[in-house]
């Protein structure tokens, strides 16, 4: 990464005119000397694998793409793997937003903001393109305007008028309720809006000589940084076509001359606990990227913490037990083993999915035989077994070994054989076989359930399958184990393939080397 601003080449992507000039000239401003733009997907494609892109900065929105399609565009390249990227948006659903983290995104800067905050913003993108882990990411909201401000007596309030006196007696009505700016013309109301210290609202005179309230509203919602700004417009009563034009403009409230003070801070209040909802709603995007980190250990605290419990669970189980001899009662404690089992796979199929995502799973391989992996997997699945009346048909050779991670490939068993189970049909048959090759170890899961043809792509995701090959297209699946056991396979290195067929049913093939 090059040390001076100088040296860096930026790509500025953007289907938003304004905003990309915006971001433009800032990076121009910090020293950049080369800076390109991009506003289509073919530009984007074309000049990230041709131009020595050091610095990508990039608002959400491309006619066919997103931020989130080019974030990862760049990360599934090694070329461009460590490119610092920086998105620059509105966009703050949850969800999005942790898409982004998971794709490694540098930095997530969400408008209104000013020149030194998007200054300091890249300059942490630029010292850590893209963490260690990918929940552990800097701050990406300026704390101290979004964070803080949690009452209405915090916020900044913005008087625009060219007559001073009337910025006097709104300042006096409201000067306890927030701290009150002021500006007799447009061009000082504009760089007030434009400074490290915006308002967070404008009380706006629509008549005033040069430059009108209409024409900086104007300004105001045409301009990326300052379009946020909340305006609040002050007409007479015969100003109603002005008012119509300014609410159009983008300004959402009028107060009418002469002001009635109770009315002023009732508009005020109603419009600042606006204001506050947004900031709250915006403050979590920023404690949602501070704290993944912190986020990621409590998890990594709470699997400990219920796999223990299941574990002593378990062992209450065995010894409640030894103590039944009633069927009813032996079958209700079937159903509870079930029900551990099943939560205990359930837990760690998250989490071993979440690490499989990060590329954090460090395997910890040991021989192991065989029938000690898939055996007591194959237990936990007695009760569903029983109550749908399936005939279980196992031949799995016990002097079969193999050198693997004995949790991950466990698995990777439960996800086909639990599938295998839940399609099945009441009084049908599952079998499980294994086979020891030369060079490797094939398990096989069978059973009669055909897996429709309209259904494969829904099933699979965007997985190709062939005989004995795996190509990961992308990493979306609609079933978690599905999902999980190709993620597993690859960590494995292995192969996870199938057959399914009108005559002879779906069976599932591991194969593993052995």
């Amino acid at each position: 990464m090059p040390s001076n601003f100088n040296e860096i080449n930026a790509l500025v992507i953007d289907n938003n005119s304004s905003m990309r000039q915006i971001m433009v000239s800032m990076l121009r401003a910090m020293g950049m000397n080369t800076v390109i733009v991009a506003n289509s997907e073919n530009q984007c494609a074309e000049l990230i694998t041709t131009e020595n892109i050091n610095l990508v900065v990039c608002g959400w929105s491309l006619p066919k793409l997103n931020a989130l399609s080019v974030l990862k565009m760049l990360r599934d390249n090694n070329k461009t793997l460590k490119i610092p990227f920086v998105i620059v948006s509105t966009m703050i659903e949850q969800n999005l937003i942790k898409q982004a983290i998971a794709y490694g995104v540098s930095e997530y800067l969400v408008p209104p903001f000013n020149t030194k905050i998007f200054e300091n913003r890249i300059k942490k993108a630029l010292k850590v393109p893209i963490q260690a882990s990918a929940t552990n990411l800097s701050r990406t909201i300026n704390s101290k305007r979004f964070i803080q401000k949690d009452r209405i007596e915090e916020l900044d309030v913005l008087i625009v008028d060219d007559i001073a006196d009337n910025i006097a007696i709104i300042k006096e009505l409201i000067k306890d309720k927030c701290k009150v700016k002021a500006a007799l013309n447009a061009k000082t109301a504009m760089k007030i809006c434009l400074s490290d210290s915006p308002p967070d609202l404008i009380l706006l005179d629509i008549m005033m000589p040069e430059v009108d309230g209409l024409t900086l509203c104007k300004r105001l919602k045409n301009n990326p940084l300052t379009q946020n700004i909340v305006v609040i417009f002050l007409t007479a009563l015969s100003d109603t076509a002005d008012v119509v034009k300014g609410l159009s403009l983008g300004a959402v409230d009028y107060i009418t001359k002469p002001i009635i003070p109770a009315i002023l801070l009732a508009r005020i209040e109603v419009h600042s606990k606006i204001i506050l909802n947004q900031r709250t709603i915006q403050g979590q995007i920023d404690s949602l990227l501070q704290q993944s980190e912190i986020l990621h250990h409590y998890n990594e605290d709470i699997y400990t913490q219920l796999n223990e419990l299941l574990h002593n669970s378990s062992e209450n189980l065995v010894e409640v037990s030894s103590k039944v001899n009633t069927k009813v009662s032996q079958l209700s404690l079937l159903q509870l083993k079930y029900n551990i089992g099943m939560t205990r796979l359930l837990l760690d199929k998250s989490h071993i999915l979440t690490k499989l995502q990060q590329s954090n799973y460090t395997l910890t391989q040991t021989k192991e035989n065989i029938s000690s992996i898939i055996l007591p997997v194959m237990d936990i699945f007695d009760f569903a077994i029983a109550n749908k009346n399936i005939e279980d048909f196992t031949e799995v050779n016990e002097n079969m070994f193999i050198y693997s991670d004995k949790m991950l490939l466990a698995l990777v068993f439960s996800c086909l054989y639990g599938y295998a189970v839940d399609v099945a049909p009441r009084g049908s048959k599952i079998a499980v076989t294994t086979e020891n090759q030369p060079k490797f170890i094939l398990i096989k899961i069978h059973n009669i359930t055909v897996i429709p043809e309209e259904e494969l792509d829904s099933f699979l995701g965007e997985f190709l399958i062939t005989h004995f090959s795996l190509v990961n297209k992308a990493d979306v699946s609609n079933d978690i184990g599905i999902k999980l056991a190709f993620l597993a396979m690859n960590k494995l290195q292995g192969a996870l393939y199938f057959h399914s067929s009108e005559q002879y049913g779906t069976t599932f093939y591991i194969k593993l080397p052995s």
